[in-house]
């Protein structure tokens, strides 16, 4: 891996420094902090993208015979 050697100002140091998590190079934390963040859509596009498999059954199973609560029912 080739290595740059660059100048920032005491500020900016001091800025990520403190960005950085405890064990993490200033390189690896430089890495993190540029990095572009997802557009959550992208998100969406992935989710639709691989249909959901249900157990049709079970659904249909839960549906009819509901949990109950173990709370008392109010009355008013």
């Amino acid at each position: 891996m080739t290595r740059k050697t660059i100048s920032i100002d005491a500020d900016v140091y001091r800025q990520l420094n403190h960005k950085k998590a405890p064990k993490e190079s200033l390189s690896a934390a430089l890495r993190r902090l540029l990095a572009d963040e997802k557009d959550p859509a992208d998100y969406l596009e992935e989710l639709f993208a691989v249909p959901v498999e249900a157990d049709l059954g079970l659904l249909r199973r839960r549906q009819s015979n509901p949990t109950r609560s173990s709370r008392r029912r109010r009355v008013a």
